[in-house]
């Protein structure tokens, strides 16, 4: 479970401070997103993968990926972001970010925190901002943990940027070779020390899903065909947040959708709370609409996990399984709903 204790006084201020010395510095010129810088933290010894944000001259940031569910999102979104839904791709961002931003972008609660620190800034992308992004949840203030360790990534990312534009180190991003920065406690001090190493790319794997009630699966080859019908399913985070008391980050709600491919018409629409309900919510839909319908000829989905959901249902009932990498209808609908929130 998350703290949401707040930084102090002087971790905020140290924090400001290691934000100033990398905009001043601007790495980004001669870096680029995927060149990931890892950073050790000190307290638990778990990684933050650091990207340099800002070559194209558009979004200047320092976003610190964390640990393997962190760096899997960030590649997943850069191989595959011409097939996930703009409105889902915060959702694969388990990272904290130090951007800097315009003034109006800030919240009033950024704007006192620099105004009670004695700070200052001017201009355009000139204002530091620190956010915690985590999959199903509205990106929120950081807490104490992770303004010291914001604050460790920032000055080590750019000690390393200096020492590898110096040639004193060495990256090759494209065959996974980079520096990692890890420290040591000595007489109560950190000292830091850099590394060239592999970088592994982590992979994620699904367990699954198999049905083992023979009966239900009879009832439903039973229950006779659809004809040539396909449906598209998806369990997708709701386009808005939801906030339960004041002061609490609020969180995005699941939403499971079951259209026609053809007609594009809503079958089935359901909102739940959490990811974890995903695979009992789908088979529960499916198998209903099946019992009251008949076998669809086929069924269309998007990602490994519903590949993961659907794989032995859909074996079993004798209905083609599909990944394609857009869902016409459930993302139109999506964006209908874009449009009215």
């Amino acid at each position: 479970m998350r703290k949401d204790n707040k930084a102090t006084h002087d971790q905020l201020k140290e924090l400001y401070g290691a934000a100033s010395e990398f905009k001043q510095a601007q790495p980004w010129k001669a870096f680029y997103d995927a060149d990931i810088i890892c950073v050790e933290n000190p307290k638990d010894k778990t990684m933050g993968y650091c990207s340099i944000m800002g070559r194209a001259g558009e979004h200047y940031a320092l976003g610190v990926y964390l640990g393997n569910e962190g760096i899997f999102g960030f590649y997943h979104l850069m191989v595959h972001e011409d097939s996930i839904p703009n409105h889902q791709m915060l959702h694969y961002q388990n990272c904290l970010m130090c951007s800097f931003e315009d003034r109006a972008l800030l919240s009033a609660e950024d704007r006192k925190q620099i105004k009670d620190l004695g700070l200052s800034f001017r201009g355009r992308n000139a204002w530091p901002m620190f956010r915690r992004y985590e999959p199903g949840y509205h990106p929120w203030y950081i807490n104490e943990e992770e303004c010291i360790f914001l604050t460790h990534a920032l000055k080590q990312t750019l000690i390393v940027a200096g020492d590898v534009l110096a040639g004193q180190l060495k990256m090759d991003m494209e065959q996974g070779k980079t520096i990692l920065r890890y420290s040591d406690e000595k007489n109560g001090c950190l000292e830091w020390y850099s590394k060239e190493i592999q970088m592994k790319f982590p992979t994620v794997s699904y367990s699954p899903v198999e049905i083992n009630d023979d009966i239900l699966i009879q009832k439903i080859k039973m229950a006779g065909s659809m004809g040539n019908v396909s449906l598209q399913i998806d369990a997708l985070y709701m386009l808005s947040a939801v906030q339960e008391n004041k002061g609490e980050r609020p969180y995005y709600p699941r939403v499971f959708i079951l259209a026609d491919q053809k007609s594009g018409q809503i079958l089935d629409f359901e909102m739940y709370q959490s990811v974890g309900d995903d695979a009992n919510v789908t088979l529960n839909k499916i198998m209903d609409i099946c019992l009251k319908n008949g076998v669809p000829k086929e069924i269309q989905i998007r990602s490994e996990a519903m590949e993961a959901i659907l794989g032995d249902f859909c074996k079993k009932t004798g209905i083609k399984l599909k990944v394609v990498k857009r869902l016409a209808a459930i993302d139109q609908m999506m964006k209908e709903m874009a449009y009215r929130f």
